[in-house]
């Protein structure tokens, strides 16, 4: 639960965003959606690289390797502070790039680029906010990263006040201010997990603050052998959501507005499934440390069954409450919400795939299997579902609806085959 609720502080930070823009019009919304339809491939390579640390560490601990346990650690800040610094170069420099993607509503153009360069900004702080807590989840101390995510979310609901809208006194910087919110909130959080984790006496018999500055070769290579391939995984996936919130400016801002609400609220859900990935991919990998194969099937197989029973959970929200949630959204367009409503239903029909995928990929990032699973996801996203998105969406002019169908059929395979290969493995 820990690591749930702090994956679903970093996913509200961007809800959050997204809710309190939406007093400004659909249009900043929509800007919001073609910005974060970049920035999100981007971050999630950073993350999925950073999330073979937790595997690692647990399986060193396993071993009682402490020396290893450190040296993830400390590998895992430099690759994190490098591939921080690139991407948050690479976001800042290519932001104007976005004018020449086709199909693209001018308005919405200019008030991406803006926006994409400040969060640019605080690309180095999250990437090693999340090296930090990785090494924490990785030795079963999952909840001070819980805690410094809601105090982060505080900060950039209290700055996302002031600075959205200018009150109290603070100059009106709408989308921009949104996302200098959001930088502060990165810096504070980064800073609270490393002093909490270099500090604590928790991990005193670990001498964390000892070896800064070698090169451990050997951790530093495992952590890019694993993390390079899970960090291609978390791309397809999200790549293919990014993709469709792009072609579908092709259909207007309303409908790329529709598609952000609901793929925010879509995304509130995968974080649940996500948390329970990450703590299956621990249990597996302290199991995998074990060698004791029957721990590793019955760690796998308990967090799959938890991830089917909470996606269902939230498929009868979604039913249910189709038209009430996208209101919370302060759109004023009748045409978002209904739209949004749509949306919905298929985002139900999809959660227990998407909970199924996303914790068979956590199994097999446990036990250290990354690179059929990356042939998996690109099959599953790239082939199958955004091809299969353009021909529902436009060939047969279902609109955004049909792209959602699509990804219907890419989480169901990505779901059907990476649990098929857990179970062939760990037999």
């Amino acid at each position: 639960m820990p690591i749930v609720i702090g994956q679903l502080g970093q996913v509200m930070m961007g809800v959050l965003d997204t809710a309190m823009i939406g007093v400004l019009g659909h249009v900043p919304v929509s800007a919001a959606g073609l910005a974060n339809s970049i920035i999100i491939l981007i971050i999630v390579f950073g993350l999925g690289i950073l999330s073979a640390v937790p595997s690692l560490v647990a399986a060193a601990k396993g071993q009682n390797d402490i020396i290893a346990c450190r040296n993830y650690l400390q590998q895992g800040a430099y690759i994190g502070l490098i591939i921080g610094v690139i991407f948050g170069i690479l976001l800042y420099v290519g932001a104007p790039y976005m004018q020449y993607i086709p199909n693209q509503p001018p308005e919405d153009v200019v008030l991406a680029i803006g926006f994409m360069r400040t969060i640019a900004l605080g690309m180095p702080f999250s990437m090693l906010f999340m090296a930090f807590k990785s090494f924490a989840d990785g030795t079963g101390n999952t909840k001070p990263s819980m805690y410094i995510t809601l105090i982060g979310l505080s900060i950039n609901f209290i700055f996302n006040i002031l600075l959205i809208e200018g009150n109290y006194g603070f100059p009106r910087l709408e989308l921009i201010g949104a996302g200098i919110s959001t930088g502060i909130c990165r810096v504070v959080m980064f800073l609270l997990m490393a002093g909490y984790v270099l500090f604590s006496p928790k991990y005193a018999a670990y001498h964390l603050l000892q070896g800064w500055g070698k090169w451990a070769k050997k951790q530093f290579l495992q952590i890019l052998s694993i993390g390079i391939p899970s960090g291609l995984q978390y791309f397809f996936e999200v790549g293919a959501f990014a993709g469709a919130a792009i072609l579908m400016g092709k259909l207007g801002s309303e409908s790329r507005s529709a598609h952000q609400i609901a793929i925010s609220l879509a995304s509130l859900t995968y974080m649940f499934a996500s948390g329970i990935s990450g703590a299956t991919s621990i249990r597996v990998g302290t199991a995998y440390g074990h060698k004791n194969n029957k721990e590793i099937q019955k760690a796998g197989f308990s967090g799959l069954i938890l991830s089917l029973i909470v996606m269902a959970f939230f498929a009868i929200i979604f039913i249910i409450g189709k038209d009430f949630l996208p209101n919370l959204f302060n759109i004023k367009s009748e045409q978002v919400r209904i739209t949004t409503a749509n949306l919905m239903i298929i985002a139900a029909i999809f959660q227990l795939f998407d909970g199924a995928q996303v914790v068979g990929l956590g199994m097999l990032r446990g036990i250290q299997d990354v690179k059929y699973p990356t042939i998996i996801t690109f099959i599953s996203y790239w082939i199958l579902c955004i091809p299969a998105g353009y021909f529902m969406g436009f060939t047969l002019k279902m609109g955004p609806e049909g792209f959602w169908y699509a990804f219907v059929l890419g989480l169901g395979v990505a779901a059907i085959f990476n649990n098929i290969r857990f179970w062939y493995l760990s037999k």
